[in-house]
């Protein structure tokens, strides 16, 4: 089923949320939006999106802190596999728990980059049902800490049939972005459906 987000700029929030363009990935679907540029200052901004027709939620975002001047590209994703293909994977799931959520990887491509590149953050999560019919809401969070401190954050609630999804989200670093380890705090979330989190890291570089 093809999905498209609509980006908007909201100026003026009280938290100095920053964020911007479009980004590419070839073989995923892209919810696609107008290209937003990172003010500068204590103008503040944020992404939001939501999906066309209603049925499937909205995309939040931005960067700050550290990353203030970066890039939060759009959100693609895709169905890797059908629910049966999954359930087989996942031999410890029982149907009559009802639906559970399990992370199973995280990674970020590339894993060491220079200021001004482009860092995908792809999240790979099996969605178990006890029937095809089924549809959950998901939550998808991104979140990217710098020496313990958020410096950005990218959010999706979205509708998900069971199989395993792989999502992206693109962001480009600023020009004068601090070198050191980046910590990226991904999870999944429904209700009646549990939480998983996990952790990965990249470093920038000069």
């Amino acid at each position: 089923m093809r999905k498209i987000v609509s980006i908007a700029a909201i100026a003026a929030l009280s938290a100095s949320i920053l964020s911007g363009c479009a980004a590419q990935n070839q073989g995923l679907r892209e919810h696609q939006g107008a290209a937003i540029g990172a003010g500068a200052g204590a103008v503040g901004g944020a992404v939001v999106g939501g999906l066309l027709g209603g049925k499937r939620g909205a995309v939040v975002g931005g960067l700050l802190g550290g990353l203030t001047g970066g890039l939060l590209g759009n959100y693609h994703d895709e169905r890797e596999k059908n629910l049966a293909e999954t359930r087989r994977g996942h031999a410890e799931y029982n149907a009559a728990r009802g639906t559970r959520l399990k992370i199973e990887r995280v990674r970020t491509t590339p894993l060491a980059a220079a200021p001004g590149d482009t860092v995908e953050i792809q999240l790979t999560y099996a969605v178990l049902t006890p029937r095809e019919d089924v549809m959950v809401p998901v939550r998808e969070s991104r979140e990217i800490l710098f020496e313990g401190i958020k410096v950005g954050e990218a959010s999706v609630d979205i509708e998900r049939e069971g199989g395993t999804w792989r999502s992206v989200v693109p962001i480009t670093l600023p020009g004068n972005a601090r070198p050191g380890t980046y910590r990226v705090v991904a999870s999944v979330e429904s209700r009646g459906g549990g939480k998983d989190i996990e952790e990965i890291t990249f470093r920038v570089h000069r």
